[in-house]
């Protein structure tokens, strides 16, 4: 059994011991300490695109420094401040550019509010609502099909499908529009169908409730070649629930 090396921290005030290697966001959850964050995902690996959850470590001997909390691995003892005035002032100016770009996003407007930052002029993105934070490409690369992905570089960077057509490798998921941060990603079910990425994908109804859960294609991905067979999640997990007498 691997033993892991404890390393001890302060956050706002709070003194803790860590394993090596635990990032500040990760930390900072165990003492209940709230960092605001949107490109991060706790079920994706951490990328900082966004840059909402920079904190201010101070280490021995050193001034303080901001630091993207989501990247950043604790391995010596440091001190963390998470509402400094360094901090505040920074995540003031990265609301000011996310909201430039996703205007209509509640999220952001909520942050907006919090944080007192209004849409600057400066700021002259053309708005789609989409930060570009990369969590709906790092989800379809998580789950396998990878039909998405970023294009361009800087201001005209864009999330697109290859050469911005129906995506032929998409399974019609819905996780990139699960985990959008400001609902760019539009995934619509009517009836029996779902559209995403403008393609059409047929539901699967579950044979014993009748509740819509996944597609075809997402199916036929997993390996299971016999949809009407199978059920959704929430009666699978009853029928295994009563199969072993689990109440």
């Amino acid at each position: 059994m691997k033993l892991h090396n404890f390393v001890d921290l302060n956050i706002d005030g709070k003194a803790l011991s860590v394993p090596s290697g635990t990032t500040i966001l990760e930390a900072a959850g165990m003492v209940g300490i709230e960092i605001p964050t949107l490109c991060y995902h706790p079920a994706l690996q951490p990328d900082g695109n966004c840059r909402l959850c920079m904190v201010e470590i101070f280490r021995p001997g050193k001034g303080g420094e901001l630091a993207i909390s989501c990247m950043y691995p604790i391995r010596a003892p440091i001190e963390v401040r998470t509402k400094s005035d360094e901090v505040v002032k920074a995540r003031r100016f990265v609301i000011g550019l996310l909201l430039s770009r996703a205007p209509e996003s509640e999220k952001l407007k909520a942050l907006a509010e919090e944080y007192s930052v209004k849409e600057d002029p400066r700021f002259l993105f053309d708005p789609d609502n989409c930060i570009r934070c990369d969590r709906c490409v790092r989800a379809c690369e998580t789950l396998g099909p990878s039909a998405i992905g970023p294009a361009w570089r800087g201001f005209n960077k864009k999330i697109v499908t290859p050469f911005m057509e129906p995506p032929k490798s998409c399974i019609g998921c819905g996780g990139c529009a699960e985990v959008c941060p400001t609902g760019y990603i539009e995934c619509v079910d009517e009836s029996d169908k779902r559209t995403i990425w403008d393609r059409e994908f047929a539901l699967i109804r579950c044979p014993d409730c009748g509740e819509v859960y996944t597609t075809e294609e997402a199916l036929r991905f997993t390996g299971i070649e016999d949809p009407d067979a199978k059920l959704c999640p929430r009666c699978r997990k009853r029928e295994y629930a009563s199969k072993f007498r689990i109440f």
